[in-house]
């Protein structure tokens, strides 16, 4: 009786504890429940800040964009605040005013509608300003001015626009004495003023007598000019490079040699190739001819020899089977007249050898070719039998039948492929630069500089309405109309990614082909200026392979191979891309 009480009393100590555990528990679930649903207060606003911006300039270049910070301290939200950006001087035509939580482009600066914006956080304290297509006249203050109507602040953040200026033109003059050359370096288009350096082929500096002229024009924007004397035996080649820091340079090669003159010392290994290799492969093709047709000839001379040979054989023989004798007076008829009927010509082919088969059965009597003529016919003669009877088995042919008659079968047929077709592009009128000039059907490409718009670009181009990105393609440019006398001064063709930036090199996403008249055909490889073969064609012809990776240049006129990029790799869509040239008024022609 005692034991079963003592069990019962356990089991009542048991469910009391079990019973303080589950209050426990729902207690601290209660606890955590009030806890995250309690408010948390926001920040509030300080009755005074002050803003933070870059301590100095900020630079950015012609054609990007570029960010102008501005921040309150202590961070703190400021949706609800005024924001204003100003140039200095400009406090009426905000670049942008943001009030009652959105922009008011009411009384905005025209020139910068469609290209600012906040950019940042209002929600974090920062009213930074975003700048799309900087111009050379984004140059200079700009105020950051912020309002809560307790209290406001405003700085200014300054802004360094440069601009990089054409590629140098480099050439060279003869000097006086001394087996120098006078060489000299152009370029245009710059802001701020550039520096210029000279290097030889080891990339070491040049110094001696080099002398720099700058010049500003009215826009502002600086030209520059560098020249020094040079010996031609100390360098394969000079390069002058133009620049405003390592990032933005561009920079030219040459050969510094006068034209005409000693280019033993100038000469490099691809020049060397470039003039040997099509010489000696002209050389085995007209070997290789020769050799042809005289090996013909020979064998249709032996072949006619032979037969001579074989029909005196057969006159001379004075043995002849039962079955080839023929009465004498057959025979003086044979003699005096040499046409006989068929029913006559009774010999065999085997008389080409009598001495060895005197005596033939009836059953080998054949008759032999051309014996209807018993007169032996000349080497000649028999030549030109042969060729009549047979003309297809001649496979001789002359120099004149073995040229192309169709330049259009032979750029199509032989360097593009049969089954590629033309495509048909126009200009994306949305893509041209402000000093291009469109047609009506975007097939005529024209530089035209307006009056009211500085020339401040240092790319002039628009793209194509197509897009690339696998397959075959080619198009066709006219660069020079027949009847226009006036020669066309620059342009480029090629392709481009559809966002590249400036300078127009592969590594930035340009592969083209330019022409300017004092440097000639030329592309850039690693950023380098490359003269390619010294010709000026009239129409030019460009082909994409995208699933090879290449893109050529031809001479449509000729078909001719002007150049190829063998390299051409990128995950985007290539975009044709179409320049008239800088400052050059004779207009491009698409196909």
């Amino acid at each position: 009786m005692k034991a079963s009480e003592d069990s019962r009393s356990l089991r009542f100590f048991e469910t009391v504890l079990e019973l303080k555990e589950m209050h426990s528990g729902l207690g601290l679930t209660l606890l955590s429940v009030a806890v995250l649903t309690v408010p948390i207060p926001a920040q509030p606003v300080p009755e005074t800040f002050t803003l933070n911006v870059p301590d100095g300039p900020i630079s950015s270049k012609s054609g990007s964009s570029i960010s102008l910070l501005c921040q309150v301290s202590p961070t703190f939200n400021i949706e609800p605040f005024e924001v204003k950006w100003y140039r200095f001087d400009e406090v009426n035509k905000p670049t942008l005013w943001y009030k009652d939580h959105k922009i008011q482009e009411a009384i905005m600066d025209p020139r910068f509608k469609g290209r600012v914006s906040l950019t940042g956080g209002l929600e974090r304290g920062i009213a930074s300003l975003r700048l799309e297509r900087v111009t050379l006249e984004d140059s200079g203050e700009f105020v950051c001015y912020i309002n809560n109507n307790n209290w406001y602040e405003k700085t200014c953040v300054v802004l360094a626009v440069s601009v990089i200026g054409s590629q140098p033109v480099i050439s060279v003059a003869e000097a006086r004495g001394g087996g120098q050359v006078n060489v000299t370096c152009s370029s245009e288009g710059w802001s701020p003023q550039p520096k210029v350096t000279w290097r030889n082929k080891e990339g070491t500096e040049i110094t001696n007598g080099q002398e720099v002229q700058n010049t500003t024009d009215s826009q502002g924007l600086v030209s520059v000019s560098s020249w020094l004397l040079f010996s031609p035996s100390e360098s394969d080649w000079l390069s002058c490079i133009v620049f405003l820091s390592d990032e933005w340079k561009t920079e030219g090669r040459i050969l510094p040699v006068l034209p005409g003159g000693d280019y033993k010392k100038g000469f490099t290994v691809n020049q060397v190739l470039l003039v040997v290799l099509p010489v000696l492969f002209l050389v085995i093709i007209i070997c290789a001819l020769c050799f042809i047709i005289v090996f013909k000839r020979k064998g249709q001379i032996d072949q006619g020899l032979n037969v001579a040979e074989t029909k005196r054989l057969i006159k001379e023989n004075p043995v002849q089977s039962p079955a080839n004798q023929t009465t004498s007076d057959n025979k003086d008829k044979l003699e005096e007249n040499p046409v006989q009927s068929p029913a006559n010509l009774t010999t065999t082919d085997n008389k080409d050898k009598p001495e060895e088969n005197p005596v033939q059965s009836p059953a080998n009597l054949t008759t032999i070719d051309n014996e209807d003529k018993p007169e032996v016919q000349s080497p000649a003669n028999l030549t030109t039998t042969d060729n009549k009877d047979k003309p297809e088995e001649n496979p001789v042919q002359s120099p004149a039948n073995l040229t192309t008659t169709d330049n259009e079968d032979k750029l199509e047929d032989l360097l593009l492929g049969k089954k590629v077709k033309e495509e048909h592009i126009t200009t994306d009128a949305k893509t041209a630069s402000l000093a291009i000039r469109l047609s009506q059907k975007g097939k005529r490409v024209q530089y035209v500089k307006a009056k009211d718009k500085p020339d401040l670009q240092q790319s002039i181009h628009v793209l194509g309405n197509k897009g690339f990105d696998s397959g075959q393609h080619y198009w066709k440019v006219k660069i020079q109309d027949d009847d226009r006398k006036e020669e066309k001064l620059a342009w480029y063709l090629g392709v481009t990614k559809e966002n590249a930036q400036c300078p127009l090199t592969p590594q930035n996403g340009f592969w083209v082909l330019f022409y300017e008249k004092e440097v000639g055909l030329h592309v850039y490889v690693d950023s380098v200026k490359t003269p390619t073969r010294q010709t000026t064609p009239t129409t030019v012809c460009v082909f994409l392979d995208c699933d090879k990776h290449t893109l050529s240049f031809y001479d449509a006129d000729s078909g001719s191979l002007l150049y190829t990029f063998n390299d051409v790799k990128t995950t985007d869509t290539l975009y044709p891309v179409f320049s008239p040239g800088k400052r050059d008024p004779q207009p491009l022609k698409i196909y």
